[in-house]
């Protein structure tokens, strides 16, 4: 599926949401190859997902992940930010560098579309949601099992693509994670199941280097052998 990002008309200046998703992707005759013969990252699949979800369950998208995610899982300080109708408490807003520091850089054009982000979070909510994938409060045992299983191989070794996942392992043990990053904004999660330990990460600063920290941390707490001074 080609990603929406890469055909956003030259000029925009308004915010994209996820129904201009579909109108952009409906104007597309082509798909970089053929479903699951290959891997390609892609916001556009989630950005229909959330289209999907508003369909069938007959909510917005956000009132659909606050009424059956975000309540039940007592993630109170969660939300799909939308402009004018959302409120968040101590939010944190997002910088890049600069010549004399950093400056703000909180908002894209694609900041709206809250099928493949636009979820503001702390690292104690994201607890609460890390321990739900444990059980089948959220998601059937079946489905999960789907999820967490590799599919195509990705750009990183050894290392194969799940349902929203990457799946590989660190130092033998299984890895479950995922990174993320908008403007000004940079994410990595990262998921020992067999040790039940996750690591968290939120940074608000444009292309923050997180890549290896999880593994850094799981030296030090999981291989003792390993841990740097």
């Amino acid at each position: 599926m080609i990603d929406y990002e890469a055909v956003i008309p030259k000029g925009t200046q308004i915010p994209v949401l996820d129904r201009d998703v579909l109108r952009l992707l409906l104007q597309q005759d082509k798909t970089y190859f053929p479903p699951g013969t290959q891997y390609r990252y892609s916001n556009s699949a989630y950005a229909l997902l959330a289209l999907i979800v508003e369909a069938r369950s007959g909510r917005a998208f956000g009132r659909f992940l606050q009424e059956n995610i975000f309540r039940p899982l007592k993630m109170t300080g969660t939300l799909a930010y939308e402009a004018g109708s959302s409120v968040v408490p101590h939010r944190a807003y997002g910088y890049s560098p600069a010549a004399a520091g950093f400056e703000r850089t909180d908002q894209s054009l694609t900041s709206s579309v809250l099928g493949d982000g636009g979820v503001y979070s702390s690292v104690a909510d994201l607890f609460h949601w890390d321990q739900a994938l444990y059980t089948s409060s959220l998601v059937s045992r079946k489905m999960l099992k789907l999820a967490f299983t590799p599919g195509p191989a990705t750009d990183h070794p050894d290392t194969g693509y799940g349902f929203g996942w990457y799946i590989g392992q660190h130092r033998g043990l299984r890895e479950i994670w995922h990174r993320g990053s908008s403007l000004g904004f940079t994410t990595r999660i990262a998921r020992f199941p067999d040790k039940q330990f996750t690591v968290i990460i939120l940074a608000n600063r444009n292309d923050a280097n997180l890549a290896e920290f999880p593994h850094r941390i799981a030296d030090a707490f999981l291989f003792p052998e390993f841990r740097q001074p």
